[in-house]
């Protein structure tokens, strides 16, 4: 049963962007992250989104040994996701404003093991 106070804003490969008209808090999922955001806390996050410097963190950290190397600092105690540039483009077009609700998949954006038996 779906809530009847949630609105799906646009969803991705990895992703659902959605609002809750009961709660006012936007909620973002990506991969295994779940964000509950107020609309200011939002606007915040979106600016500070598209204010890193891709490029810097990548030759910055070339040498380190994960393949993720684009960090995103979260609150105050020193939490901090990281991610590569797809994922970091992923999660903007997640968040625009443009919804992507009707856009059709194509195969290798499905992940699913198709097995025959």
């Amino acid at each position: 049963m779906e809530c009847p106070f949630l609105q799906v804003l646009n969803t991705t490969t990895n992703g659902r962007f959605t609002y809750c008209h009961k709660s006012k808090l936007f909620q973002f999922v990506f991969n295994n992250l779940c964000f509950e955001l107020y609309e200011w806390e939002l606007r915040t996050f979106i600016e500070y989104l598209y204010e890193i410097d891709v490029l810097y963190w990548e030759q910055q950290l070339k040498n380190a040994p994960y393949g993720r190397k684009i960090p995103i600092s979260v609150g105050k105690n020193h939490f901090i996701i990281v991610m590569n540039r797809p994922e970091i483009q992923e999660l903007k077009q997640l968040l625009s404003e443009t919804s992507n609700r009707n856009k059709l998949l194509k195969s290798t954006d499905i992940n699913y093991i198709l097995n025959y038996n």
